[in-house]
């Protein structure tokens, strides 16, 4: 993935949005309020179905395409892991292949499985997979925003088959004859404009679907007074380092925080 980055001033984040609304499809700058307000990933953002939401408390709740896609993965590697000791043992007697599994990797091993095992080892892996658990994910909107959505389903309902950004609710005739949902490519280049739009208001800054996340996440971090534990945990990330540099807070933020520090210290 390229790298790509949130938008900074808050004025900035507000002129973005009016830029999409006036020269996209509504779908878009609805897919770009509740990305800057969710943090939800493109993907899981463009699969958004109405079931999702929770219009009393303003929540929606997914599962998450990538924390459960993780998950799923780690259940299959548990499996290559038994296999692996497995086909050691089953290769006791023959030195050579017992020392191929053995410096092989656990995730490289299933290429070593003899063929009359496969079938076999293929639904332990799919047995696992299927009870890995699903990630779920809820976040709050705001009221304006589910607003909007509810206005949606009201204008739609007949046509969209319960999904919010159904490509059946676009103004393109050439885009409503594909079915399906909005795609993340179609995302693309539409938010990849934005990089040009932001030189025009004098900053330099590579803008793409991504950046809708990194923007929740930056002010996330900002408005809760730098709660690097909260962004953290939001984020999933492991390290305090992973996270900032993440929304993109440089050096010379981290000295002008150094600076303010010292000058509450000395007052």
């Amino acid at each position: 993935m390229a790298y790509v980055e949130p938008i900074i001033d808050k004025n900035h984040i507000k002129k973005a949005s009016r830029f999409i609304k006036d020269n996209f499809d509504g779908a878009y700058h609805l897919i770009w309020k509740l990305g800057t307000e969710t943090g939800l990933r493109i993907t899981d953002l463009c699969e958004l179905e109405y079931s999702n939401f929770d219009y009393d408390n303003r929540t929606v709740k997914i599962a998450e395409n990538k924390g459960t896609r993780a998950n799923k993965a780690r259940a299959k590697l548990k499996v290559l892991e038994q296999v692996k000791n497995e086909l050691i043992a089953l290769f006791s007697s023959d030195t050579n292949e017992m020392m191929k599994v053995f410096i092989t990797k656990p995730k490289d091993i299933y290429s070593l499985i003899p063929d009359t095992l496969k079938p076999l080892i293929d639904v332990r892996i799919k047995d696992a997979e299927d009870k890995a658990p699903v990630k779920y994910r809820v976040a709050k909107i705001g009221l304006p925003t589910i607003t909007k959505i509810q206005a949606r389903q009201r204008k739609y309902s007949k046509i969209d088959n319960g999904q919010l950004f159904s490509r059946s609710t676009l103004s393109s005739n050439r885009a409503r004859n594909i079915a399906g949902v909005i795609s993340r490519q179609a995302c693309y280049k539409v938010f990849s404009q934005l990089t040009e739009f932001m030189a025009t208001l004098g900053t330099k800054v590579k803008i793409a679907c991504h950046s809708l996340r990194k923007i929740f996440a930056r002010h996330l971090y900002v408005s809760s007074g730098n709660n690097i534990g909260l962004l953290m945990k939001v984020l999933g990330h492991s390290s305090e380092q992973m996270s900032l540099k993440y929304i993109g807070i440089n050096q010379d933020e981290e000295l002008e925080a150094i600076d303010n520090m010292l000058n509450y210290m000395n007052a």
